[in-house]
């Protein structure tokens, strides 16, 4: 204690020592009187000080042996912090206008005389007013606790250069060389160490524990060390990191919501960079691309390319759908470490998602291979779908599909007509009829894979050359696409298809063109089945009850292509109320059946134009049950999505690795209705390719009474995945599937080279010291004291109370007086 304020006595010393001798030259420089003035001001100053300090320290030094461990100055009068300014305040005042007055006394002994004993006065006069004492205290304090936070994420697993050690290694390596540094610290600290990654939480070894974090949260790590102590229990942390957040850190403490929680964590955080120079590695950085693309529209994507410790360079760049190359270039890398983007365009064919991935050759002395490749999923939607229409001969049916054909904005359409045949009667020769040469195969061969839906209406097939190309039809319906065919004196059994390739497709049995009575002529009003009544095609209201009230409603239609049947998993939706096929069933008007992955549909009448233009003229209904039917038919041709019997689906499509994933399925039967009580068996796949993939779980779900049914796959590792649903609805199998991703490590391996810039501008704005590569932890960083947890006694030493300070007052005023007096001033 001693030893301690002799130490602040020695230092007041030398600093009034300094001043004055600084005064001195002045005045003998410059020979003023008034720096000689401010000489004596000072000098007084200075004095009381160190004489303030020697009393101090004797009465200290007497009071040492009571076992007190702490001292800190106090005032004892009632006037607190507005009594000290007062008082100073008037204390200058009192000496500068004592300076004033003076200025014209000749005698500069005499005017140094009388300012010094009216300073010596004025801060005797102080001493009493404020009653300044020492309060000696005998106090017990509890150590608080620095904490140490060691990253172990993956990246701190890298060497920055083949033959160093990895980052974790050189943390350990400063730990271990700061042992003495924490020894040191015992006696006022607890050492608390913490690895972190995600998540912080402490570490009993270090020397046990590996780099396998999937993030470098810094900011959590912080927030979550901080609040395990209460206020006064942290003294400050120490965090060892290669700086390659992956949180709102990783572009920098830059925002201002970031600062404001490094000031409110009301500690220092110092910090030492892990990592080095010298890492290699090329990394598919991000991928810019949307996550919807059209089918059959350009789509564009660009994938950002970091290439660390090489020089300039030539690298292929590989764009992959389902594992198989699309696309390939050669980019000249940017050897600086700034950014190279690479632009891929492509065409998707099909509707659906699908997986991609744009990836780089791994080279020998790489860091990290994981991040070479990057996968990514577009789900490609239809934004119009391509409808061809061919049509035998010009009708009202034509003209009614074709207008709401038309209208439709999601429709692109293509329609041919056959206004005349080598059959027809002409009054002018051959070559004066201007007509178009049917585009047989344009469309069949060349064109037929960019359709969405064929429209056959009232078509035959033989005069025009397409029987060669009828299994084209057929291979396109069976590779996803839709055929719909509608009734006529050209169509169906009259127009020559059983035994065709596209009868075979159809959901009625043909019969022979040579067979009778392959037409009726009668009005007739159809009728829905059970199947039809609950199916999209012909549901032109919600609701049973609706539904039906709705059909009834439309006017009577004219004439039906007769058939054999229906073919085995075909669905009659609406049927003669009296005429029946050759198999004895009633004769279906609308029939439709799944054909692979495509669907078909007969309309065995060429007369629904009623419901459309007859039933607007005679005012039976709105007319729109025509529009209403075709359109939702056209939507489940196409298969879309809405209209699937199962649906499957997971609740996002790309998901961090320690994220929950949630497959769901809603399962419909024939008339679209939920199936209660269902089965439905569920296999998850994990493979970039279709082919290649490995199920990794197989679980059979049963559905409730919303047709729904769910399972929680839980955190799964990085990849691709495939959801692959299957159930029974009525004697047929539906299937469904799904794709999503597993992001590689988070995003901690996206970037190898360590930064410094997180760490520096933590240090800087908590009030602590960024180290920089430092091999040890210095054992001069600045923590928080110890807390004061209990004062076990107290006693003040009072500097005021004796009489000598009085007197010494009073007594320099009665010199200053008489100064003044023989100087002539009053």
């Amino acid at each position: 204690m001693l030893s301690s304020v002799l130490n602040q006595a020695a230092l007041i010393v030398a600093a009034a020592l300094a001043g004055l001798a600084g005064l001195g030259w002045l005045i003998v420089r410059r020979r003023s009187s008034a720096a000689g003035v401010w000489l004596a001001f000072v000098a007084t100053v200075a004095g009381a000080i160190l004489v303030a300090q020697l009393v101090v320290a004797l009465m200290v030094s007497q009071q040492s042996d009571g076992g007190f461990n702490e001292h800190r100055w106090v005032l004892l009068s009632p006037w607190g912090r507005v009594g000290l300014a007062l008082g100073t305040g008037a204390c200058l005042g009192a000496i500068i206008l004592s300076i004033l007055g003076t200025r014209e006394l000749p005698n500069l002994g005499r005017r140094l005389a009388i300012v010094g004993c009216r300073a010596g006065a004025v801060i005797a006069a102080l001493v009493l007013f404020l009653e300044p004492a020492i309060e000696l205290r005998q106090v017990a304090r509890e150590p608080n606790h620095v904490a140490i936070l060691i990253d172990t994420s993956a990246s701190m697993a890298l060497r920055d250069r083949q033959d160093g050690p990895t980052r974790l290694e050189r943390a350990r390596d400063i730990l271990g060389d700061s042992q003495a540094t924490l020894d040191g610290w015992s006696g006022r600290h607890k050492i608390d160490l913490y690895q972190f990654d995600s998540d912080a939480k402490p570490s009993a070894d270090l020397a046990e524990t590996s780099a396998t974090g999937r993030a470098s949260r810094i900011r959590r790590a912080l927030e979550r060390v901080r609040a395990r102590y209460d206020d006064g229990e942290l003294a400050g942390m120490v965090m060892i990191s290669d700086g390659l957040a992956t949180d709102s850190f990783a572009d920098g403490v830059l925002q201002g919501p970031d600062i404001d929680f490094l000031q409110s964590l009301d500690t220092r955080v110092h910090t030492i960079f892990a990592g080095r120079e010298g890492i290699k590695d090329i990394a598919v950085k991000a991928i810019l691309a949307d996550e919807f693309a059209f089918v059959r529209t350009v789509v564009r994507i660009e994938a950002v390319l970091r290439v660390t410790g090489y020089g300039h360079r030539r690298i292929p760049v590989t764009l992959s759908l389902e594992g198989q190359p699309l696309r390939r270039k050669w980019v000249d890398v940017d050897p600086s470490g700034e950014d190279t983007k690479v632009a891929f365009e492509f065409t998707p064919s099909k509707v659906g998602k699908f997986v991609y991935q744009v990836s780089t050759p791994v080279a020998e002395d790489e860091a990290v291979a994981e991040n070479n490749s990057r996968y990514f999923v577009i789900r490609v939607v239809r934004d119009k779908f391509r409808v061809l229409q061919v049509a035998g001969q010009p009708s009202w049916d034509v003209r009614a599909l074709r207008g709401m054909l038309k209208q439709n904005p999601n429709v692109d359409l293509i329609s041919f007509f056959i206004l005349r045949t080598q059959d027809d009667i002409t009054q002018a020769a051959q070559n004066e009829m201007s007509l178009i040469p049917f585009p047989t195969r344009e469309l069949f061969e060349e064109q037929l894979p960019s359709f969405d839906l064929i429209v056959l209406q009232n078509f035959n097939f033989r005069p025009y050359g397409l029987a060669p190309y009828l299994a084209n039809i057929r291979d396109y319906v069976q590779g996803g696409g839709g055929l719909v065919m509608l009734g006529g004196p050209l169509s169906l059994s009259s127009g020559g298809y059983a035994g065709t390739p596209v009868g075979e497709i159809l959901p009625v049995r043909l019969l022979p063109p040579t067979s009778a009575n392959l037409l009726d002529d009668q009005d007739f009003k159809p009728v829905l089945t059970e199947a039809g009544k609950g199916h999209p095609v012909t549901s032109l209201r919600f609701g049973g009850q609706g539904n039906r009230e709705r059909w009834d409603s439309q006017p009577l239609l004219q004439g039906l292509n007769l058939v054999a049947g229906l073919r085995k998993d075909a669905i009659a939706l609406a049927v003669h109320p009296k005429l029946k096929s050759r198999d004895g069933n009633r004769a279906p008007v609308i029939a439709v059946s799944d054909v692979g992955e495509g669907r078909v549909m007969v309309v065995a009448t060429d007369s629904l134009w009623h419901w459309a233009f007859v039933a607007a003229a005679d005012g039976q209904s709105d007319g729109r049950g025509y529009d209403e039917m075709w359109e939702t038919a056209t939507r489940w041709l196409i298969r879309d999505p809405e209209l699937q019997l199962l649906q499957l689906s997971s609740d996002r499509v790309q998901y961090q690795p320690e994220d929950e994933v949630t497959a769901r399925a809603t399962l419909r039967g024939p008339d679209y209705q939920p199936l209660d009580g269902a089965t439905i068996t569920l296999r998850v796949k994990r493979g970039s390719s279709p082919t290649d993939s490995t199920i990794v779980l197989e679980e059979t779900l049963e559905t409730n009474t919303l047709g729904q049914a769910k399972l929680e796959l839980g955190a799964l590792d990085p990849g691709v995945y495939r959801l692959l649903a299957e159930a029974q609805v009525a004697d047929r199998k539906v299937s469904a599937a799904d794709i999503f991703l597993v992001r590689e490590a988070s995003a901690e391996l996206d970037r190898s080279a360590g930064e410094t810039r997180v760490l520096e501008e933590i240090a800087r704005i908590s009030g602590g010291r960024y180290l920089g590569t430092e091999g040890s932890i210095p054992s001069d960083l600045a923590f928080d004291k110890p807390r004061v947890v209990r004062v076990d006694r107290s006693t003040d030493v009072e500097l005021w109370s004796g009489p000598w300070l009085l007197l010494l007052c009073l007594g320099l005023l009665a010199a200053e007086w008489g100064l003044r007096q023989r100087s002539g001033y009053r």
